[in-house]
């Protein structure tokens, strides 16, 4: 379909052929083309689709399912959508896959057996999905291969395959979608605490599971002055958090894209930041992506020496809800006795070792950094 044309546009001109010839018709690219257009906001798309699809009494339609796929539409959206599809507008949904890796292939499919499963998917007419692209791969990063999941009559093992990949069966994973509402009231949270080497966190988490705080401070043993000249300086980032595949500026005003990438699946975000001056540090909010804000400032205790705290707050996506519900621990520790420890403590033995090379104590630099190479070595194995 010509691209020009808007959303609405194309649906009008579908169902005018429907109306003629009775052939139903499924959104595909539409449906990635409107979530460009509405920069990934899953309120903006509702809206149109809505208007499209809400009213089958003064305005029936042909459409026979949504096609998502989620390596170009992300993974929350796409549940987001499939739940929309599915208990709004009585519209299946079919997962399909863009020439995926096995492990993109596996997320497809278990999001798939997730959405059938739901109850709101229950009265809605059920469509094979696509990954059968595993047959054109020449090899596959999944071992075992995502091909042997796949039985002679094109079934794919879910069960098996959730547990490869999370020690989890469907049945342990979520039997339904978080509610599409981001803006649900807060509840009582649960409260876990760390304090060990002058590390202190805390972390709180709603009774959901997936709003996240947490807070975090570590010693460190060099000015508040080059602590945050270091840390401010955001493309380096990824030297001491390895799961950070990238962080770019796009604009001189402060605007940055985060991009990371856990197990296959990449999560990207684009964020403001603000340089703070007193105390020194940085502060930062996501404008679309991955939901997170929070700021990092360096509070002297002396003349080379300052203490990083860094608070933030995470919505967590509606995947890893999905996946690890009931299990709200697991991402506290997580998130706060490795995730975060250990960035903090590299960005620390990081700094130190920049130091030591400036001076010209290449040993004691070499040293550190291996420390650092050592330490996000296993935080991968950690991720993985």
């Amino acid at each position: 379909v010509d691209k020009k044309w808007s959303i609405i546009d194309q649906v009008i001109a579908l169902d005018n052929f429907w109306n003629i010839g009775e052939i139903h018709y499924a959104l595909d690219e539409s449906l990635a083309d409107l979530a460009e257009d509405c920069d990934y906001n899953f309120g903006n798309i509702a809206a149109d689709l809505r208007r499209l699809f809400g009213d089958r009494v003064n305005r029936p339609h042909g459409c026979a399912a949504f096609v998502l796929k989620p390596a170009l539409i992300g993974l929350e959206l796409s549940l987001q959508l499939a739940k929309l599809a599915h208990e709004e507008f009585q519209i299946s949904a079919v997962f399909s896959s863009s020439f995926d890796s096995g492990i993109g292939l596996a997320f497809t499919s278990i999001l798939a057996a997730v959405s059938d499963r739901a109850p709101f998917s229950s009265k809605v007419k059920k469509y094979a999905h696509g990954v059968g692209t595993f047959g054109m791969l020449g090899g596959d990063t999944l071992s075992p291969s995502f091909e042997s999941y796949v039985s002679k009559e094109g079934l794919v093992n879910v069960n098996s395959l959730s547990r490869a990949l999370y020690g989890l069966s469907l049945n342990e994973m979520s039997d339904r979608l978080p509610v599409l509402d981001p803006a649900s009231p807060k509840r009582e949270s649960t409260i876990s605490l760390n304090e060990s080497d002058d590390y202190l966190a805390k972390t709180s988490t709603s009774t959901s599971g997936r709003d996240i705080a947490v807070s975090v401070s570590l010693p460190l043993p060099f000015s508040d002055a080059i602590a945050s000249s270091r840390f401010t300086d955001l493309p380096q980032m990824s030297r001491w958090s390895p799961w950070l595949n990238s962080v770019t500026y796009l604009d001189s005003a402060g605007l940055t894209e985060w991009n990371l990438n856990v197990r296959g699946v990449k999560f990207s975000w684009r964020a403001r930041s603000e340089i703070l001056e007193n105390p020194k540090g940085i502060k930062w909010e996501s404008i679309s992506g991955l939901k997170n804000r929070g700021f990092v400032e360096f509070e002297p205790t002396s003349d080379d020496s300052c203490v990083m705290k860094l608070k933030m707050s995470i919505i967590m996506p509606y995947v890893l809800v999905s996946l690890f519900q009931g299990m709200p621990s697991v991402v506290q520790e997580f998130l706060q006795n490795k995730l975060l420890k250990w960035s903090l403590e590299m960005f620390r033995d990081a700094v130190k070792a920049d130091l030591a090379l400036e001076r010209g104590d290449i040993e004691l630099g070499d040293a550190l950094f291996g420390a650092v190479e050592g330490r996000a070595n296993a935080l991968e194995e950690a991720l993985k």
